[in-house]
């Protein structure tokens, strides 16, 4: 298993919710957003699938899925890139 971080490395608009450099991490079963930030829901709800997948280690050489590394928010007056990153734990 890996611990994974999200950060956002880049914003095209303006966004009242997150800036570059932003990021939260997910370990085992847990979210982790750092003190005194918030992440919102449009860019939640687009992470949390890949931050699961992302954490395993898969044996599959067609599995894309565990290897995904930028996941763009889908709100669509403003485009957050996270890019999404393993930690060995």
């Amino acid at each position: 298993m890996y611990k994974v971080r999200a950060e956002v490395v880049k914003m095209n608009g303006r966004c009242t919710y997150h800036k570059v450099g932003d990021y939260i991490e997910a370990e085992d079963d847990l979210l982790e957003i750092p003190d005194g930030r918030k992440v919102c829901l449009w860019s939640l709800s687009a992470l949390l699938p890949f931050l699961s997948a992302v954490q395993r280690k898969h044996d599959e050489p067609d599995d894309w899925l565990s290897d995904a590394d930028y996941i763009q928010c889908p709100d669509s007056n403003v485009e957050v890139l996270w890019e999404i990153k393993k930690i060995p734990v």
